[in-house]
C-alpha cells in the first residue's frame, strides 16, 4: 500500500464543493457504520463486522446447498478415525 500523505488528502478535500464534501462525509459514515460494528468472532478470535458475518453465513448456506458440508456426526466419526 502506498504511503498516504494526510496533508495532501486534507488539501484535496478542501478543494471539494460543499455538496461533494457532504457526499464524501455520508459515504465515510456509511462505511464506518457497516465496517466497525463487530457482531461476532471467528473460532480463531478474529472480529467480524455485520457485513463479514452475513457473507460467511451466505457462503456456508451455498456450500450446504452444494452438499459440501458434513454433519456434526460425520465430523466426530472422522476425528475418531483420524481422517
Amino acid at each position: 500500500m502506498p504511503h498516504v500523505n494526510i496533508d495532501n488528502i486534507y488539501s484535496q478535500i478542501l478543494l471539494l464543493s460543499d455538496a461533494d464534501k457532504e457526499r464524501l462525509y455520508q459515504r465515510m459514515q456509511k462505511e464506518l457504520r457497516e465496517n466497525s460494528n463487530i457482531v461476532a468472532y471467528t473460532t480463531a478470535g478474529q472480529p467480524l463486522t455485520e457485513k463479514q458475518y452475513i457473507a460467511k453465513i451466505e457462503k456456508a448456506i451455498e456450500q450446504a446447498e452444494r452438499g459440501e458440508l458434513i454433519t456434526d456426526e460425520e465430523l466426530q466419526k472422522r476425528l475418531r478415525c483420524g481422517k
